[in-house]
């Protein structure tokens, strides 16, 4: 495949991010929880809506098989991709018209969830392996830390403005709440739609073939016996409960507990994703010369910290909410970035659909788990309230400080996992101390420096 033509197909899935991205961000995060909240689901519901992306992993193992027998990788993603989009229409016309009760409202929009993440997560396998070789490997940190950047702003654009546009109109009381997440919604498929054209237009390189031996479950056990590989499988199972245990309760903090407005916590979001795509850049060229272990050995241990953190916020603490939300964008934006990366790096490049399989389903399991036991715990604990010194602790304060320590103790794990010429976190931090601070006279070319050269190859012919 020619330079240029890649070129072009980078540029593709430039666009079919950004619009996808959109998408997710209007389907979930605060406006997901939100809807929740309006559709009166408790504690546990909620923590089941968040372990459902993650339940439905366990379908990428067919899907690897059959990507592998067919090698059409393409096809799978963008059918799937289209599947999972547009059964929002249904939800779209649920959070509008009142069809049925709420309690039936949220099962049936449980269900549905369920049955587009289903379809998330079959795209998603079939996606990255298909992008994993048409991107060349040299290029996987610049591509994916610039992908994601652009991926981060469209999502911080439309998190603020449909965030303020909801508090818009929850002021004018519950009926026309119902028509702005029908309106948000709505919009979010549009996007979809929009992102599938580009998708569409990405050409897909020719597979390797691979050498599955029948019956099948040979080929998954044959991955699990490689030591590196089921090490970092281990890894990703505890580090991944060990998050998710909180992370989806903060937005239910935010808007329960500390009484944050949509709008003040879309701008949240916004300064964190800010943060996240600044943190792509300069961890994607970082993680280019020392690779991806350190990067996440030491972003690990800020986000360690960080439900410990959020515990000595109280109401009305806008610099701390803003302070923690910055640090937070910019340390994850290493983690999930190297995280992928070093997935690439330690998974063979034959059947390697099914090394992502087999490892999004250890992550998706722990992840799953977390949310439920602690939406349990939540709902045992009821509305007990302790008291420590001048704080008043929280039912979510326990879930907090546990998730902390759960993610202390799963990042020592990796220390075993061996990635291909890795660095020390030493070397990273020498690295880091090179790196000067972006000045007010080349900092906003180089955060822009990706949108401009987007904006240089849309007007080639």
């Amino acid at each position: 495949m020619a330079p240029r033509s890649i070129k072009r197909d980078l540029t593709h899935s430039f666009y079919d991010g950004i619009f996808a991205n959109m998408f997710a961000t209007l389907t979930g995060g605060v406006f997901l929880t939100g809807f929740a909240l309006f559709l009166g689901m408790n504690d546990l519901m909620i923590g089941l809506l968040a372990a459902l992306p993650f339940i439905v992993t366990v379908f990428q193992l067919p899907t690897s098989y059959l990507i592998e027998k067919s090698g059409r990788r393409k096809a799978i993603a963008f059918g799937a991709a289209a599947a999972a989009r547009l059964i929002w229409i249904p939800i779209v016309i649920l959070g509008v018209i009142p069809l049925v009760s709420r309690p039936t409202a949220s099962l049936l929009v449980l269900g549905l969830i369920f049955i587009s993440y289903t379809f998330v997560t079959i795209s998603y396998v079939s996606w990255l392996s298909w992008l994993s070789d048409l991107v060349p490997d040299r290029m996987w940190g610049r591509f994916f830390g610039t992908r994601n950047m652009l991926c981060g702003a469209a999502g911080m654009v439309v998190m603020v403005v449909f965030g303020n546009f909801l508090d818009f109109f929850k002021g004018r009381g519950p009926e026309w709440l119902s028509l702005g997440f029908g309106i948000i919604f709505a919009t979010a498929v549009l996007f979809s739609v929009v992102s599938l054209r580009f998708l569409k237009r990405i050409a897909e390189p020719k597979i390797h073939h691979a050498d599955l031996p029948r019956p099948f479950r040979k080929q998954v056990w044959r991955s699990l016996r490689e030591a590196n590989f089921r090490r970092f499988l281990t890894f990703a199972f505890a580090w991944s409960f060990s998050v998710y245990f909180a992370s989806p309760f903060f937005t239910l903090y935010f808007l329960r507990e500390l009484h944050f407005s949509y709008g003040f916590v879309a701008t949240l979001g916004m300064l964190s994703a800010f943060a996240d795509l600044t943190g792509m850049r300069l961890w994607g060229r970082i993680s280019d010369r020392v690779k991806n272990k350190a990067v996440i050995q030491l972003s690990s241990w800020v986000a360690a910290f960080l439900p410990l953190a959020w515990v000595l916020v109280r109401p009305g603490d806008i610099v701390m909410s803003i302070l923690l939300h910055l640090i937070g964008g910019g340390f994850w934006a290493g983690i999930n970035l190297c995280t992928n990366n070093l997935l690439l790096r330690v998974s063979p490049q034959k059947n390697r659909s099914l090394y992502l399989s087999v490892y999004n389903i250890a992550g998706g399991i722990g992840a799953a788990i977390g949310p439920i036991v602690a939406g349990t715990i939540l709902i045992a604990i009821g509305d007990l309230h302790l008291h420590l010194f001048s704080y008043r602790i929280l039912p979510l304060h326990c879930i907090f400080l546990t998730s902390t320590l759960f993610r202390l103790m799963s990042r020592l794990l990796l220390n075993a996992v061996r990635e291909p010429e890795e660095a020390t976190v030493g070397q990273l931090v020498r690295i880091l101390r090179s790196v000067r601070g972006l000045t007010m006279a080349n900092g906003f070319n180089y955060l822009l420096h990706p949108f401009i050269e987007i904006a240089k190859k849309g007007r080639r012919p």
